[in-house]
């Protein structure tokens, strides 16, 4: 990974350009964990996904949303460009899992 960080371009001053290695970082860490569940919250229109990971081309994510802010769009797969999301958490072994946010049983409605 560092060799790639290291073809990355450079800015005027010779630092490497945080926008690039931003976009690398998390298209890795997505195409990384292909096929396990992620929550996403994204600069546009839905704004929450949980879904599952199906794949990443160039520097899009296709995920296969469980979950969204609008339950029309449920069970949808969407493209979503990495620049887009602000915020996301990928499940992995021996960390916390995503709750269920559809089935809540807190009494909290």
């Amino acid at each position: 990974m560092r060799d790639e960080l290291d073809r990355l371009a450079l800015n005027g001053i010779g630092s490497p350009d945080i926008n690039a290695v931003r976009e690398f970082v998390v298209t890795q860490e997505f195409r990384l964990n292909i096929g396990r569940k992620a929550l996403l919250l994204i600069f546009s229109f839905p704004f929450l996904i949980i879904g599952k990971i199906q794949a990443v081309n160039g520097d899009y994510l296709i995920i296969k949303a469980d979950v969204t802010n609008v339950n029309e769009l449920d069970d949808e797969v969407f493209r979503v460009h990495i620049d887009e999301i602000e915020v996301f958490y990928i499940e992995k072994p021996g960390q916390p899992e995503i709750p269920d946010i559809r089935n809540r049983n807190d009494q909290h409605d």
